[in-house]
C-alpha cells in the first residue's frame, strides 16, 4: 500500500507542478519538505484535503480578523493558505516540531508571504488570551492531536478563554479517538458564545481529476486518502456577537 501511495503522490506532484489545484487555496505552491508521514501531499495538491471545511472557509473569507492563529500548523498548509486568503492580516503559526517549522519556512518562501506569518513553538491557553487581547477578533485554526482540551477546556482557564474569544471564529479538529471528551468539552466552552456546527468527514471524488483517469480504482482513491484513524469531526464556531453585528449592519444598509 505504501508503494502505491508513493507512486500516486509522485504522479500528482508531476501533474500539478506542486501547485494546489482546487479549493480555497487553489494556486498555492507546496514544497515536498514534510514533517510527518507523507504530509498528505497528494490530497493537498489536489485540493481535496479536509474538503469538509471548504464551505466554511469560503463563508468566512470576506471577513477581516485582527489576526489568524494556526495551532499545529505542520508544514503550513493553512497558515500559508490564510496568508493568501487574508492578505495583510497578521498570522501566528505554532508547532512544537522543529521539522514542521522548517517546512513551514519553505512554503512561506515559495508563496512570498514570509513577512505575514510569525512562526512559534507551543501555544497555550494563556497565549490565546494574550493574542485575543492584543488583536481582538481572531480566526483560530486548531489541529493539535488532543491538546485542544488544554487550550479551550482547561478548568482554570475555560471561562477566561470563552470570554476572550467571544468575538473570534474557530475551526477545531476534535481528536475524540485520543480523548473521547474532546468534542463535548470544547462544545461546552463555546456553545453559549458561538454558533457551532459539528461537521464530520465526508466523501471525496478522485474522478474529478482527468490525469488520474488511467489509474485503477484503488490507486485513484489512494490519491485522496488522508489516513484518518476513525470518522473525524470538526467544530466550526462563529462568534454570535460578530454575527449579530453583521446582521445589524445589513439592516441599516437596507
Amino acid at each position: 500500500m505504501q508503494m502505491d501511495r508513493e507512486h500516486v503522490t509522485a504522479l500528482i506532484k508531476r501533474q500539478t507542478d506542486m501547485t494546489v489545484q482546487t479549493g480555497p487555496f487553489a494556486g498555492m505552491r507546496l514544497s515536498d519538505d514534510i514533517s510527518w508521514g507523507d504530509g498528505d501531499l497528494a490530497p493537498k495538491l489536489l485540493g481535496t484535503y479536509e474538503q469538509e471545511l471548504h464551505p466554511f472557509i469560503a463563508h468566512i473569507a470576506p471577513r477581516r480578523y485582527g489576526a489568524i492563529v494556526d495551532i499545529g500548523c505542520a508544514e503550513g498548509y493553512y497558515a500559508v493558505g490564510a496568508a493568501r486568503l487574508f492578505p495583510g492580516t497578521k498570522i501566528y503559526a505554532f508547532d512544537t516540531d522543529q521539522r514542521a517549522l522548517h517546512a513551514l519556512h519553505e512554503n512561506l518562501g515559495l508563496n512570498g508571504v514570509a513577512g505575514e506569518v510569525e512562526p512559534g513553538g507551543t501555544c497555550t491557553a494563556e497565549t490565546l488570551l494574550y493574542l485575543a487581547e492584543k488583536h481582538g477578533s481572531l480566526l483560530v485554526i486548531c489541529d493539535c492531536e488532543g491538546y485542544e482540551i488544554s487550550l479551550f477546556a482547561r478548568a482554570d482557564t475555560q471561562s477566561a478563554v470563552q470570554h476572550a474569544l467571544r468575538h473570534s471564529d474557530l475551526i477545531i479538529e476534535c481528536h475524540d479517538f485520543l480523548n473521547p471528551l474532546c468534542t463535548a468539552l470544547c462544545l461546552a466552552t463555546f456553545a453559549a458564545t458561538h454558533l457551532v456546527e459539528n461537521v464530520y468527514s465526508g466523501g471525496r471524488n478522485p474522478n474529478a481529476f482527468p490525469f488520474l483517469s488511467g489509474l485503477s480504482d484503488f490507486w485513484r482513491w489512494m490519491a485522496v486518502y488522508e489516513r484518518r484513524p476513525c470518522l473525524m469531526n470538526w467544530l466550526l464556531c462563529q462568534s454570535r456577537q460578530a454575527l449579530a453585528g453583521q446582521i445589524g449592519k445589513t439592516e441599516v444598509l437596507c
